[in-house]
Formats: structure tokens, sequence, C-alpha cells
């Protein structure tokens, strides 16, 4: 992400901050990025988590996905907040994150979006894994409006011992990247030890979760090969579909963790953001050219 990216939005888009409560009464604030020109009725809503661990992060660095969004599609784009540890233990960037998309969708028409058109929740990394949880959370506590799709960004869904016995000769990636740039096992043992999450719990690992797969929504998957939680994503992707649901699953050989946020200009790179626009417009069901959706990535001149 650049300071130009940072820059405020061209004069067709609309960026503001609102604060919604959480269920201990404390006041996250989100940031609503809208076009100028909206949709008659409100455009379809897409909630955009955060990655970083849970103990990093914030909302204004999906703030050039969300301005992507809002030009291809007249989307609402909401990027929410959730606090971090070490000072907020887990579970409660799970909870904050679930939390905001169940208000979010509860008044929706007050920040000039329809759920009806599309309600897609969505992160990366950390960010990916929340909404995972929270699409789970969502299908378990039976809220309305109904969750249509989920992005899920080099997530952490599983541990070794969640693994489907089916699928355990497939999960080698904690062991053959646990030396990997950007993100180690040795890292990933830090955040657990910082976080505290619990490694039997659906909040943390949403393999666990008691919701049958089969009724979870559409799926776009990304997945990273230098990345010891690539098997994470790519053997969710088998269990979704192995189990009926819709996916879409793109995979970046020899790419590290979460590259395109780090890695800026590459090919592998601009791959991936090209993914990220056409798989949303999938989830959105809408065909998008890989020329438009990598434009709208750049920032207007």
């Amino acid at each position: 992400m650049t300071l130009q990216q940072l820059d405020s939005p061209e004069p067709t888009l609309i960026e503001e901050e609102k604060e919604i409560p959480m269920r201990d009464e404390f006041k996250n604030v989100v940031k609503i990025h809208r076009p100028k020109d909206g949709i008659q009725g409100g455009g379809p809503m897409i909630v955009l988590n955060f990655g970083g661990g849970w103990v990093s992060g914030d909302k204004d660095s999906m703030t050039p996905t969300a301005r992507a969004l809002v030009r291809l599609f007249k989307a609402v784009v909401i990027s929410i907040s959730y606090r971090l540890a070490h000072k907020h233990k887990f579970p409660v960037g799970q909870q904050e994150a679930y939390d905001s998309v169940k208000w979010l969708g509860q008044h929706a028409s007050e920040i000039h979006a329809d759920p009806s058109k599309g309600f897609i929740v969505g992160g990366i990394s950390a960010g990916g894994t929340n909404s995972a949880v929270s699409t789970r959370l969502s299908i378990e506590e039976n809220i309305s409006p109904k969750i249509t799709g989920q992005w899920l960004c080099v997530p952490a869904i599983m541990n070794e011992e969640h693994v489907p016995a089916k699928y355990k000769k497939h999960f080698l990636s904690h062991e053959h990247n646990k030396e990997a740039p950007i993100l180690s096992d040795a890292a990933l043992k830090a955040l657990a030890k910082h976080t505290q999450w619990g490694s039997n719990s659906p909040l943390r690992f949403p393999i666990l979760s008691k919701v049958p797969v089969k009724n979870l929504p559409p799926t776009f998957i990304q997945a990273d090969g230098l990345d010891p939680i690539r098997d994470d994503a790519l053997i969710y992707d088998e269990i979704l579909k192995e189990a009926g649901v819709k996916t879409r699953c793109h995979f970046y050989p020899g790419a590290p963790h979460a590259h395109f946020a780090f890695m800026p200009g590459l090919e592998i790179t601009n791959r991936a953001l090209t993914d990220i626009a056409v798989g949303f417009g999938w989830l959105l069901g809408r065909e998008l050219g890989a020329e438009e959706g990598l434009q709208a990535f750049a920032p207007p001149a």
C-alpha cells in the first residue's frame, strides 16, 4: 500500500467513518466507502476484515481494495475495526468482527447499502479467518440478511489435528514453509502466544464449527505457495467443493503469505489483484475482464 493509495479519494467516491456498538457497548470505528452516484435503493454490501494476526493492522489497510470494489461494482464497502492483542486477547477480534457484520447487515439502509443485491464478507490473512468465522456464526444464529458470499484470502482455517483424515497427507505446508519469509512457523507460534487463542475453538479454527459445510455460501479463496498456512486454504476449498458449495480458488506458486500487500508491481501481484476483482464479480454475478479488474486498483492520475 502506497501513500498515493491513501490520498483522498477521487470525487466520484465518498468515504466516511462511523462508530458502531460491540457486545460490551464499546464502539469501534468503521470506514464506509461508497459511490457518489450510487445505485438507486443502495448498492451491494461488502464487509472487509484487515489482516495482521490479530496483533497489528487497521481498517485503513483495506482502503485500496475497498476503493477498487466501489469503482467496479458501485458497492458500499465497509472496512471494519476490531481491538487487537496483546491487550485484547482471543476471542475479542473474532467476536467484534462478527458483531460488526451483524450490525451492518441490520442497518444497511442507513449506509446506502442493499444486501439483497449481494452481502459479501471477506478479508486477508487473519481477516480471512474472521470472515470464515463470521459467515458460520451468521448461519448458526440464522441472522438476516443472509451473507451471500465470502472472500477468504490466505486464511488460517485449521490445525493439523483438525484436518479430516482423507486430507491429512496433503497438510504439509507448516513443515514445508516453516522458515518462509513474511510469515514463518515461528511467527505463527508467537501470534498464538500473544493472542492466547483457543486451539480447539471454532472462533479461531472455523473448520470446527458445527454448521454443516453444505450451508455455506459461494466462496472465493486465494492461497500462496510459500506460506505455512497454504494448505488451510487449499484443503478448505476441497472440503467446500465436496459438500457442494460453489468455490473458486486461485493459487500463486512461490509467493509468500499475502504477497500482493508487500510486493507491488510484480506480475504475480498484479495477477492476484486481478483475481480479486474478477472473484468479487463472480460472487456478485457479474463477469469482469482481467484488464478492467486490474485497472480498478490503480490510483487515478
